[in-house]
């Protein structure tokens, strides 16, 4: 009988083309690779392998064998690591967001009406990916910026956000009681790159605009308090985070539309009864 570990020493063959090569790759010693190729060559009843008295090496036979057996290697990972996603996702209650706040309000609800289980987010500056990860499986809901269009999915509206630009008070803008993202024009930016759609958003909407990026937010406050560089704040960051903004500096909202965000939640059509509490939950803290 075929055992597991001469097809892994096999296809290991394969790709060292010594016996030494093999024993080191798979922690064993060479004497065992030798005894499990002669094993494997008696069950088989076929000579696999060209032996002189200083090498040895795959015959015709033993290249057929040993294509085979890479493929039996990976159905049997694959077979794992199946298995493995499988229990991991009837474990954790996985979604996908396209902006850290709306992540930061779900968890905490998701958390309580699935007690016991991991909760998980992922997060993306477009909507497609997110679209097609609820499409696979991948996650149980996703927020977007709009409900989508077609009936296969279901959606209630979530949370708003409104993004403000901050100045410090010597800043030519810091009067202005109001903004255009287009009126920054040209300046330097302190921006978290880890902020979902607000990213490209900025980006594409101040023109000539320099944007230092800062993977660690808490990094990023520490250092937009202290210099005199603008960055960007959200209601939604300072209520969550308990973002500071020093009195020196202004806050200073953000006319356009794309800066009012209005998200929603979306599950697929098919699963909206199963996630109805989920909906409930939100309807309830959020909308009465």
């Amino acid at each position: 009988m075929l055992e597991t570990y001469m097809i892994k020493q096999l296809a290991a063959f394969a790709d060292e083309n010594t016996l030494s090569g093999v024993a080191e790759r798979l922690h064993v010693s060479q004497p065992a690779v030798s005894r499990a190729m002669k094993k494997l060559e008696r069950i088989i009843g076929v000579p696999l392998f060209d032996r002189t008295k200083n090498s040895i090496t795959l015959n015709k036979f033993g290249k057929i064998a040993a294509e085979q057996a890479k493929i039996a290697v990976a159905a049997q990972e694959e077979l794992v690591n199946s298995v493995r996603e499988a229990y991991r996702r009837s474990r954790t209650f996985s979604f996908g967001t396209i902006a850290p706040a709306p992540a930061w309000e779900l968890s905490p609800i998701l958390a309580q009406l699935f007690p016991g289980m991991a909760i998980s987010y992922e997060l993306k500056e477009e909507e497609k990916p997110l679209l097609e990860a609820l499409d696979e499986g991948i996650h149980e809901i996703i927020i977007l910026l709009r409900p989508p269009e077609s009936k296969k999915y279901a959606s209630i509206p979530f949370i708003r956000e409104r993004l403000s630009v901050v100045l410090p008070e010597n800043h030519r803008l810091s009067g202005r009681k109001s903004l255009w993202l287009k009126d920054l024009a040209g300046e330097k930016f302190l921006i978290h790159n880890k902020i979902g759609f607000w990213y490209e958003m900025c980006r594409r909407k101040i023109p000539n605009a320099v944007f230092l990026d800062q993977e660690n937010l808490s990094s990023l406050m520490e250092i937009a308090n202290n210099s005199q560089l603008p960055s960007f704040i959200t209601d939604l960051s300072q209520r969550s985070l308990n973002q500071y903004v020093p009195k020196e500096k202004a806050v200073i909202p953000l006319l356009d539309p794309e800066a009012d965000a209005q998200f929603c939640c979306v599950c697929l059509a098919e699963k909206a009864s199963r996630l109805s509490a989920v909906f409930s939950a939100i309807e309830s803290i959020y909308f009465n």
